[in-house]
């Protein structure tokens, strides 16, 4: 008897297995392909890239004030060792070098700071706007495989350890990259960026 009801369930859960497998859809699709041409991906790289130009410029800036300093402290130095000055307008040549190597390291400094606070900002306003649009997308393909009743969508863009694509192969017929791409820039505006 136990042994019947053992056959019973392993029959039960054969055809319970067989009826989901019956309805089970795959589909793929290319999820480097549908970042790229999300027109909110380029407005956001747009964006990103102007406000780095901003950061370069006045980085740049800094940097030139910080040559400048540097000329001027080595004509200070420089001068402070000239035997030809007598022995106080070299030790004020000395001094006058000292405070402008203290102007040059805090210049040095201010530049190393603001590098770093600005890509870390840059960095962190990147991450937060492509955690927004990684989420549009990830909403439009679970929209999109409900309504055509899939059970899974795997990324073909995706790589192994080894460097080969995780799906080798698929079927065109269904791949919805083109579908989700389109339904994406539907609404779009029709200004560029």
């Amino acid at each position: 008897m136990n042994h019947l009801w053992k056959t019973m369930i392993l029959v039960l859960v054969t055809m319970v297995s067989a009826a989901q497998a019956a309805e089970f859809k795959a589909a793929v699709i290319d999820l480097d392909r549908v970042l790229q041409e999300y027109y909110k991906t380029k407005i956001v790289e747009g964006n990103l890239k102007r406000q780095a130009d901003i950061y370069k410029d006045y980085a740049k800036k800094l940097g030139e004030s910080l040559t400048k300093l540097q000329s001027e402290f080595v004509a200070l130095r420089d001068s402070s060792q000239n035997i030809a000055l007598s022995d106080a307008a070299r030790e004020s040549k000395r001094l006058a070098a000292q405070d402008k190597y203290k102007e040059l390291a805090a210049k040095e400094l201010e530049l190393r700071t603001y590098n770093r606070e600005k890509q870390a900002q840059l960095r962190d306003e990147r991450d937060r706007e492509r955690a927004a649009i990684l989420t549009d997308i990830k909403k439009t393909i679970e929209a999109h495989a409900a309504l055509a009743g899939f059970s899974i969508v795997l990324d073909k863009s995706a790589l192994s350890p080894s460097a080969m694509p995780v799906i080798p192969y698929s079927s065109k017929s269904i791949d919805i990259t083109d579908n989700v791409i389109k339904e994406l820039n539907t609404g779009r505006k029709s200004s560029k960026p």
